[in-house]
């Protein structure tokens, strides 16, 4: 359908759309680990690299939707997104280990949270990133 200009805005966005998804996605390594002492965090490391090669993908993977900042780079915008990458990548694969220790009558807690190092795809557009994991 046709709008009083002569546009048809339907079609354009079809076609941006198959050219993003046409032209394929960065692929980077990414992995996380919080580790706490008696309830106090003790270390927090986000890890992302570049892949060197690309990754297989998912046919029906799920995919997050982060809005970017004019030229922000990947590690910034994880940073800034952080807790709502967690929540995604910790619906694929989360690893949580607990070890007690009972010393002179002291008890020590030592927690840690990992989201294993994975590949996502990554796909940069003009105010948005899409991330989708990979295999």
């Amino acid at each position: 359908m046709r709008s009083r200009n002569g546009n048809c805005p339907f079609i354009f966005t079809s076609l941006a759309l198959i050219s993003t998804l046409c032209t394929g996605a960065d692929n980077y390594y990414i992995g996380y680990r919080f580790a706490t002492k008696n309830t106090q965090a003790i270390n927090e490391t986000l890890s992302i690299s570049k892949a060197m090669k690309p990754c297989n993908k998912f046919t029906d993977s799920p995919l997050l939707l982060l809005k970017r900042l004019p030229n922000e780079k990947l590690e910034t915008l994880l940073e800034r997104e952080q807790s709502a990458f967690i929540e995604f990548a910790a619906s694929q694969e989360l690893r949580v280990k607990s070890n007690d220790t009972l010393n002179k009558a002291q008890i020590q807690t030592l927690n840690s949270l990992t989201l294993p190092t994975r590949c996502y795809a990554v796909e940069f557009n003009d105010d948005s990133v899409t991330i989708t994991p990979t295999k």
